[in-house]
């Protein structure tokens, strides 16, 4: 398969005649470059659809050709050219070689067409060579193929709504797991302090001097874990003293009951702790 036409005007830069297909939506491999007294470029496809092309990819490829060609015309005049495609599902790869040239070809200008084409196809993560081939030089490039993303589809008409009920189920079980734990909390809370009442008879019955371990079995297994220290009078010295609540009563201040013993674990003294309300009632009377 051979195609031609004029080298005149036609550089590394100017598109020419042949990129007017590119307008369209499948662009034809742009036909040869031939200077007067070159011979025609022969074009060897391989793989289908190798030969027309779109999209970013497909356009580097063009570009990559013309320039070849156009170099080969201007620097190889009368040596034959070879266009080579390979074009497959991962990528499509072109080379574009020719031989000696059989006149003198035109001066360098000194322009920087290859270099940036190789910076093109590295950006694209291709491979790109240029060099001498036998007694010519040869062109060859791999550009992968660039597959745009499919569109995100449209949102549901009810799509806010389905939202809306998510934040409502999660809302509603965010609260009631708050309640599970608060449940939890107060029972714990519940739990300890009724574990923790030492009742008005038991106390009447306690007498300083007794050893612990003669009242242990009327105490409570546990002491009060928030003890009005702040309100009870000031302690035997050198005594551990203990605080037990007067009553089973939740969410409200109480009296409690502080028992000291001394080194040798007997009750040394015993008081009253009164609850909020009555040490308030009773500084007023003071």
């Amino acid at each position: 398969m051979e195609g031609t036409r004029p080298a005149g005007g036609a550089g590394a830069g100017d598109a020419g005649p042949g990129t007017r297909a590119h307008a369209g939506p499948r662009a034809p491999v742009p036909a040869a470059s031939r200077a007067p007294g070159t011979r025609p470029a022969r074009l060897a496809p391989v793989g289908r659809g190798a030969l027309y092309w779109c999209g970013l990819a497909d356009r580097l490829l063009y570009r990559i050709v013309r320039e070849a060609l156009t170099n080969a015309a201007r620097h190889a005049p009368g040596a034959p050219v070879a266009v080579s495609l390979t074009g497959q599902a991962s990528g499509t790869t072109v080379t574009v070689t020719n031989t000696a040239a059989t006149g003198p070809g035109s001066p360098s200008a000194g322009g920087s067409g290859l270099l940036g084409l190789r910076a093109a196809v590295a950006s694209l993560g291709g491979e790109f060579t240029a060099g001498p081939h036998g007694e010519g030089f040869r062109v060859r490039a791999y550009v992968p193929a660039l597959r745009t993303a499919a569109p995100a589809p449209a949102p549901s008409p009810t799509a806010p709504f389905t939202r809306a009920r998510r934040r409502v189920a999660l809302g509603l079980g965010a609260a009631a797991a708050g309640l599970v734990l608060l449940g939890a909390a107060f029972g714990w809370y519940a739990y300890t302090e009724t574990r923790s009442v030492l009742t008005p008879s038991a106390y009447a019955h306690l007498r300083t001097g007794t050893p612990y371990e003669e009242m242990a079995p009327v105490l409570p297994s546990r002491e009060a874990h928030d003890p009005p220290t702040d309100r009870a009078p000031a302690p035997p010295p050198g005594a551990d003293c203990r605080y037990y609540r007067a009553s089973g009563e939740l969410l409200t201040s109480i009296d409690h009951f502080r028992l000291c013993f001394d080194r040798r674990d007997r009750l040394v003294a015993k008081d009253v702790v009164p609850g909020l309300h009555d040490a308030r009632r009773e500084e007023i009377r003071r």
